[in-house]
């Protein structure tokens, strides 16, 4: 049993260890990691502490304090003694979630805590998400109706833009093996009782859905991980298309973004059109419009004789004069 244990331990830190080579940390760079004091984020900046030295990276972490539990001081203050004792700086942070969001709690609690977290001034901020969690974002995703970019999920390395880049070390872990790597290292963490909330969609997947699927197919989440890398794979192939097809398309780079010939743009089919103007709203840092508003602005590029101002979310699609661009509304 004791061998067992090794073996796990050394699994979780091999594969943690295999993610920070691959993204080149090393000296040079200051490592954040979210600490929410669960077992996840424990064995995470456990594994970060335990590997400092080989790496040499500066480690610190950031608590979130959302005060929706009652117990939410005592968490911070589990927070704040593990790191004193291990001697991590601990950022603390109080935020304000919106109990009449749209998307529920679950998803206010989560806008803001990444809001936040996005704002520590670091190289790399560390997640402690696992394969168990990359299976559950997957099939959530596909539930919901994503594309190809939405059920890639999330990656392992994602490469700083204008803030830090994000790091999973523990993306292909199993939840198991965290439990054990906690159990093996005599590791505690808090236990919040909202997780087994049935209320929350995600709790559901976990603890009821998933586990039903898995009566028929056992490696269920081991296959959804699998699935989103093939979807990322795919999702990289599109970007590299609708690149392609921007740099065939654009006329020039406009202050406000790129501007494209309105004939070009509709000598693409529409499959590879809708693929550019994702690309293109993604670049700009807004969220895709549904199928239908895409759908419809595409159809009014295609009809419409005069100039056009039409709503795509928080970004606006203007052509006039034979070119095509997109803009933020305030712009």
């Amino acid at each position: 049993m004791r061998t067992k244990a090794i073996q796990v331990t050394a699994v979780v830190l091999d594969g943690a260890a295999a993610t920070l080579s691959v993204a080149g940390i090393d000296f040079r760079y200051r490592l954040c990691c979210a600490f929410s004091g669960g077992v996840d984020s424990v064995v995470l900046l456990d594994v970060l502490d335990t590997l400092r030295q080989r790496f040499g990276y500066t480690l610190e972490a950031a608590h979130v304090h959302h005060g929706l539990n009652p117990a939410a001081d005592k968490w911070q203050d589990f927070c704040a003694d593990f790191c004193h004792r291990r001697g991590i700086l601990l950022h603390a942070f109080r935020v304000e979630v919106s109990r009449d969001h749209p998307g529920g709690l679950e998803e206010a609690a989560r806008i803001a805590r990444h809001a936040v977290l996005s704002r520590v001034s670091c190289d790399w901020l560390v997640l402690g998400h696992h394969r168990d969690d990359q299976a559950e974002t997957v099939l959530f995703r596909l539930l919901r109706g994503a594309g190809v970019q939405g059920a890639a999920a999330m990656a392992a390395i994602e490469p700083a833009d204008a803030a830090s880049g994000r790091l999973r070390p523990l993306l292909e872990i199993a939840r198991k093996e965290i439990l054990a790597y906690a159990q093996e290292k005599e590791l505690d963490w808090i236990d919040d009782i909202s997780n087994t909330d049935l209320r929350f969609t995600r709790n559901e997947l976990r603890h009821r859905i998933l586990p039903a699927i898995e009566t028929r197919f056992p490696a269920a989440r081991l296959t959804l991980a699998r699935a989103a890398a093939h979807f990322r794979e795919a999702a990289e192939l599109l970007d590299e298309l609708a690149q392609a097809d921007a740099a065939t398309c654009e006329t020039c780079d406009g202050r406000q973004g790129r501007i494209f010939s309105r004939a070009l743009l509709l000598d693409l089919n529409p499959a590879r059109l809708a693929n550019l103007f994702r690309w293109e709203l993604r670049r700009l840092g807004t969220m895709p419009p549904t199928t239908a508003r895409l759908t419809e602005t595409m159809r009014q590029l295609r009809t419409a004789s005069g100039p056009l101002c039409l709503s795509l979310g928080d970004v606006t699609c203007h052509s006039r004069r034979g070119r095509v661009w997109l803009a933020p509304k305030s712009q």
